[in-house]
C-alpha cells in the first residue's frame, strides 16, 4: 500500500499583522505538539516540523511562498522531525543551535548565539541559545528592523512553555546531570528570556498532555509579560530552589525517547519511502506471524474490539482528526504506543481498512516504522478465515451496572491514573497503577482475582485491560471512567460527590443519554 493520504494539517490560528507578518500555528493535539509557518512577503521558515511534511508543502503551494530555512530549536524527543524531508523537497536549509552541528548525520547550518537570519525586506530571526531542555536548545526571536531592531515574536521551543518550562532530565542531555541541566535553564530564563520585552509573544512548542514539562497550559500563544507574572517557573531569583522546582514531580519519560533522538540526529528518510516498504498480508499469514515474537497492536474504537479481538492483542484506539483533534474519548495514540511498546519490538498492526495509512503515518510520528505487518481488510480478513476471536464487555454504568454491587461480588477497583490523580479523588480502596508503569507492577495483580480499571474517561483503561488480560489477568474496564463513576455511582468514591467538570464530561461521550 503506497497510497498515503495527507492528514489534517492540525491549522488552529492564523495570526496576521498589520505589516503582512503571519504566524500559521498547527497543533497536534495527540502529541501536544506545535509546527509553525512564518511568511513575510515571499519567504517563509518553519519551525519544529512534524514527520508527515506534505500539509505544509501544500500550504506554501497555495500561498506562493518560497521555504528559505527549517529552523529547529533542539533535537526532539517527543516526535521525529520532519526536517530532513522538508530539505530534500526544498532545498530549504536546516537550522540549529550551538553545539548541534558536530551531532548531525546531515547538512545543515549550526548557528552561534545572536546569529541572525535574513528573513524579508523588514524582519530578521535572531538566535538565543537557551540550554536547559538540552545543550543545543535556542529561541528564535522574529526582529522588527523598522522598529529599532525590536524583538517582537519569539519561538521558544522546550526552552519556555506557557506556565512551565522544559524539563532537564531527558536523552537529548545526555552527559549533563539533571542538576546542571536544571542550572543552565535558570540562567536561560533569567538572564535572556525574562530581559525581553513584556509585549513579545511567545509561540511554544507543546501544549498541555506533553511529557516534555509539567503542568503545561493549552493556551497557544502567550506573551513574555504575562509569563512572567503568571508562570511558576520564572518566579524564582535562586538557582538552588529553582533546581528543587524543575527536578521534582517530572511525568514518566517514554521509552521511545531515545530512539526519536537519534532519528533526528540522523535525519528521518522520506515518509511514505519508509511505508512502503511495510507489507499486508492475509489472515492466514498473520496467524502464523504472531505466533513469533511480535507485539499486535490493535487501533479499533473500543467496541469494535471487545466485539471481537485475537487473543493476546493490545488495544490502542487511533480515534479521528488524525491526531489533530483528541475527543473526549480519545487519546495519546502514538505516545501511549511508544511508552508501553519498545520501538525494538516487532508490530504486527490490525486497523479497520480505512484508517490503515492513518496509522502507520501516526506511528511514524513517533519513529515507528518498526511494523512488521498490516492485517489487509483488517478484522474481515481474520472473519472471513474463520480464525478465533475473543469477546469482552466493558462496564456500561449509565445502562444500568452498578459499581457497588460490583465491588460487593469481589471485584478489585483499579485506577490507572497518575499517582495525582489518583489522591485526588478516586475509587474507595482502589489500587493506584499508573499505566505508564504498569508493566513494572504486575507483582501487584492476583490471577485468581477480578479487577476493574478505570482512568478519567476511559481511553487509559481500554489499553490498561488489554495488557493485563494479554497476561492472563481477569480485567474489565469501566466505559466514561472515573467521569462516570462519579456521576452514576458517587457514593463509591472518596469525595462521595459529583464533580461538574465529571458531569460535563459524561455528557460528551457517546451513548450518553442521562441527564
Amino acid at each position: 500500500m503506497c497510497d498515503f493520504h495527507t492528514l489534517p494539517s492540525g491549522l488552529k490560528e492564523v495570526i496576521k499583522e498589520d505589516s503582512g507578518l503571519e504566524v500559521r500555528i498547527y497543533y497536534l493535539e495527540c502529541l501536544a505538539q506545535a509546527t509553525y509557518l512564518l511568511t513575510h512577503e515571499e519567504n517563509a521558515f518553519i519551525i519544529d516540523p512534524r514527520r508527515d511534511v506534505d500539509a505544509f508543502i501544500i500550504d506554501l503551494k497555495s500561498s506562493n511562498k518560497t521555504l528559505k530555512g527549517i529552523l529547529e530549536t533542539h533535537f526532539h524527543a517527543d516526535f521525529v522531525s520532519g526536517h530532513y524531508e522538508l530539505m530534500q523537497k526544498t532545498g530549504a536549509t536546516i537550522y540549529f543551535g550551538p553545539t548541534a552541528g558536530s551531532r548531525c548525520k546531515f547538512d545543515q547550518h549550526e548557528l552561534k548565539d545572536g546569529e541572525e537570519i535574513e528573513f524579508s525586506s523588514r524582519y530578521s530571526i535572531k538566535t538565543l541559545h537557551t540550554p536547559g531542555h538540552t545543550p543545543e536548545s535556542v529561541v528564535y526571536l522574529v526582529i522588527d528592523k523598522e522598529e529599532d531592531s525590536k524583538p517582537v515574536k519569539a519561538f521558544t521551543g522546550d526552552t519556555l512553555f506557557i506556565g512551565s518550562c522544559g524539563r532537564p532530565d531527558l536523552v537529548g542531555s545526555i552527559g549533563f546531570t539533571s542538576e546542571q541541566m536544571a542550572r543552565m535553564m535558570f540562567h536561560s530564563l533569567l538572564d535572556k528570556i525574562c530581559t525581553l520585552p513584556d509585549d513579545v509573544q511567545i509561540f511554544p512548542a507543546h501544549g498541555a498532555g506533553s511529557p516534555c514539562g509539567k503542568n503545561l497550559s493549552s493556551d497557544l500563544h502567550s506573551t513574555i509579560g504575562k509569563e512572567k507574572k503568571t508562570n511558576p517557573a520564572l518566579q524564582y531569583d535562586n538557582d538552588v530552589e529553582f533546581i528543587e522546582y524543575l527536578t521534582k514531580e517530572q511525568p514518566t519519560a517514554p521509552g521511545y525517547f531515545s530512539h526519536d533522538v537519534q532519528q533526528n540526529v540522523s535525519g528521518a528518510q522520506p515518509l511514505t519511502e519508509e511505508l512502503c516498504k511495510i507489507p499486508h498480508v492475509s489472515g492466514d499469514v498473520f496467524n502464523k506471524m504472531k505466533e513469533g515474537s511480535y507485539v499486535i497492536v490493535d487501533t479499533r474504537p473500543p467496541p469494535e474490539y471487545n466485539n471481537g479481538f485475537i487473543e493476546g492483542s493490545l488495544n490502542f484506539p487511533l480515534g479521528e482528526a488524525g491526531g489533530a483533534i483528541v475527543g473526549v474519548e480519545d487519546g495519546n495514540f502514538a505516545l501511549w504506543v511508544g511508552t508501553l511498546v519498545s520501538s525494538k519490538e516487532k508490530i504486527l498492526l490490525l486497523c479497520n481498512q480505512e484508517k490503515q495509512g492513518e496509522a502507520l503515518q501516526r506511528l511514524a510520528r513517533i519513529g515507528y516504522t518498526n511494523v512488521s505487518a498490516v492485517l489487509d481488510n483488517g478484522i474481515d480478513c481474520w472473519k472471513s478465515k474463520g480464525l478465533s476471536l475473543s469477546t469482552n464487555n466493558r462496564i456500561n454504568l449509565k445502562g444500568g451496572a452498578n459499581l457497588s454491587q460490583l465491588i460487593s461480588e469481589g471485584y478489585q477497583m483499579l485506577d490507572v491514573r497518575t499517582p495525582g490523580e489518583h489522591e485526588n479523588n478516586t475509587c474507595k480502596n482502589s489500587i493506584n497503577i499508573p499505566l505508564a508503569s504498569i508493566y513494572e507492577h504486575l507483582g501487584l495483580l492476583k490471577k485468581d482475582r477480578k479487577y476493574i480499571a478505570f482512568c478519567t474517561s476511559g481511553y487509559r483503561s481500554v489499553i490498561a485491560s488489554s495488557i493485563l488480560r494479554s497476561r492472563g489477568y481477569n480485567v474489565v474496564d469501566v466505559h466514561g471512567g472515573f467521569a462516570a463513576i462519579s456521576v452514576y455511582n458517587p457514593e463509591t468514591t472518596t469525595t462521595g460527590k459529583v464533580c461538574p467538570s465529571m458531569r460535563a464530561m459524561v455528557r460528551k461521550l457517546s451513548e450518553y443519554t442521562g441527564p
